[in-house]
């Protein structure tokens, strides 16, 4: 044997042994790995009602902390010139707040201006349900409708707050991973005297990634002075679908994913004097939200509609992601809070 050879054979021996044998100790564990971290909303959910009122809007909003908000609430059953539709309508709203609510509290009830179809059950609500805090503009305080909700709530000890260009903040509650935000113009437009859809006070509530702008009947002008707080993933459609709102500016600043039309059915009840929503609408949503898919929807394509006649009517194809109270009924949408909004079949 050389001397090359036993250095060889005297350095293997040497060597620090890589593999356990019999009886020998294990090698260390590799350190341990963190758990995976939940997304941000983790296992809780916002549902967002859209209840089918004819020509109104209402939304009953679920927050994942257990808090409900209650954006308007329809027209009234006393409406009148409404008769059964208006009725059917506000029954249906109180039987499914119930069902909805399951014994809760109304912590907020929102109302964003003070029309009929959307103040009008409002009185009713607070009469029947435990409600924490109601919201309006402060607008229009002789009107039979206002009048009427607010001596509700003075009865029931409700508080009463005022949210407008001048009071853009509210009281509203802290919570982990929820905020409401009020969304209002710097000032009154000089429209609001004439017509109270420009003085809507609109909510964005915003749950980790998931985030909703509630519109009331905000038009033209008053959309342009918004600030949405960024991009909403969903888009309640102002005024029903009309042609007075919901311009390529603001659909540019609000990029919304998803989006919901709250209107009635073509030639039923307050409709026929409304005609909503606008097929100009309805395809432009339609574009933005990924184009058609498999649903279609009634949309009125003509001048006047006091002298609407059924040619007028357009049967527009729209996207899966533009939801619509006249076809759909009732609209429950769920969020984790991912961004995403999925349809809670009935």
């Amino acid at each position: 044997m050389t001397v090359r050879q036993l250095v060889a054979i005297l350095s293997l021996l040497a060597a620090p042994c890589s593999m356990a044998r019999d009886g020998d100790a294990a090698p260390p564990p590799a350190a341990a790995q963190p758990p995976p971290v939940d997304p941000c909303g983790g296992s809780r959910r916002m549902t967002l009602h859209f209840y089918d009122v004819g020509q109104g809007l209402a939304v009953l909003v679920d927050l994942p902390d257990g808090r409900h908000v209650l954006v308007d609430t329809g027209d009234s059953a006393r409406r009148p010139g409404c008769g059964e539709t208006c009725e059917a309508a506000e029954r249906h709203l109180l039987e499914r707040l119930r069902a909805d609510l399951h014994g809760s509290a109304i912590d907020v009830l929102w109302i964003t201006h003070p029309h009929s179809d959307h103040i009008g059950a409002a009185a009713d609500v607070l009469d029947a349900f435990q409600v924490g805090l109601y919201v309006d503009n402060g607008r229009d305080l002789r009107k039979a409708e206002v009048r009427r909700a607010r001596r509700v709530a003075q009865t029931r000890a409700v508080p009463i707050r005022v949210v407008d260009p001048d009071h853009p903040d509210w009281p509203a509650p802290a919570s982990r991973d929820v905020t409401l935000t009020p969304v209002v113009p710097p000032a009154w437009l000089p429209a609001c005297a004439r017509d109270a859809n420009e003085c809507s006070i609109a909510l964005r509530i915003d749950f980790c990634a998931s985030s909703v702008l509630l519109m009331g009947d905000a038009e033209h002008a008053e959309e342009a002075t918004l600030d949405t707080h960024g991009p909403a993933g969903l888009l309640q459609i102002a005024h029903h679908g009309s042609d007075t709102s919901t311009t390529p500016g603001f659909l540019a600043r609000a990029r919304p994913r998803y989006a919901v039309i709250s209107a009635g059915k073509p030639d039923e009840g307050l409709n026929r004097e409304y005609c909503h929503p606008r097929a100009l609408i309805v395809q432009r949503l339609t574009r933005l939200l990924g184009g058609p898919g498999a649903k279609t929807l009634p949309a009125f394509d003509g001048d006047r509609c006091e002298s609407a006649r059924a040619a007028d009517w357009l049967i527009v194809p729209t996207s899966d992601r533009l939801w619509a109270t006249e076809r759909d009924g009732d609209v429950v949408l769920t969020t984790g809070g991912d961004g995403g909004f999925g349809f809670v079949s009935h």
